[in-house]
């Protein structure tokens, strides 16, 4: 049985390429389908939220049995929500069937840092404090969403579409509709159409044709 990867030279460059998306998206697809489901995905990145959040959040309320009670339910919290909306994205992207869109890395990238740094400074150092009351939840909220809006931005804009494109490849269909035509099909029809070809080669050489002889010539 042909793996995705094998269907995926069948198909045209341009499609190709947007099949196997950026270098983050490759090595997702390295792993086996199953692992790597959206909702997986997004679980994944939810840990990796409240991994970052284990410092600065033991710095603040102390390494008590009470703080690490908490930041595990916050964890399990994270993990669900985010793993909840990765397979709503894939339903969503069966149900357009939309292409998976290319996200710029110089806006993405930077955004959970970015977040990270700013929920950092308002829980390790005195900042808030000098804040005002609604000044300082702003800038908890603000620094939530750049943390947690990228992952789930990836996985509904580019991984759920794209994963979706390669089930249908590991299923053997065309990832864009339609009926994957198979390497041996392929394979048989060309190999039809050489040995037409010299079979017409082999009955000129055999049987050439006559030419017209002019009156008075040899």
């Amino acid at each position: 049985m042909m793996s995705w990867r094998e269907r995926l030279e069948v198909l045209p460059s341009e499609q190709r390429i947007l099949v196997e998306g950026g270098s983050l998206s490759q090595r997702f697809s390295k792993r086996p389908l199953t692992l790597t489901h959206p909702a997986i995905i997004g679980g994944f990145y939810g840990f990796l939220v409240s991994m970052a959040l284990l410092l600065p959040y033991g710095y603040e309320n102390g390494w008590t049995q009470d703080t690490i009670r908490d930041l595990a339910f916050l964890s399990v919290l994270l993990m669900l929500i985010l793993a909840i909306t990765g397979h709503f994205s894939l339903i969503i992207a069966q149900i357009l069937k939309r292409p998976p869109i290319s996200l710029r890395r110089d806006l993405v990238y930077p955004m959970p840092f970015i977040g990270l740094t700013i929920l950092s400074v308002m829980l390790v150092t005195g900042l808030e404090s000098e804040m005002s009351e609604d000044i300082s939840t702003w800038v908890r909220y603000i620094g939530w969403i750049l943390l947690l809006t990228p992952g789930p931005v990836y996985v509904h804009l580019s991984w759920a579409p794209r994963w979706r494109l390669l089930c249908r490849l590991e299923e053997g269909l065309d990832p864009f509709e339609g009926e994957m035509p198979s390497k041996s099909v392929t394979g048989t029809l060309e190999n039809g159409e050489d040995s037409d070809m010299e079979m017409a080669i082999e009955d000129i050489e055999d049987d050439p044709p006559l030419l017209h002889v002019a009156d008075g010539e040899e």
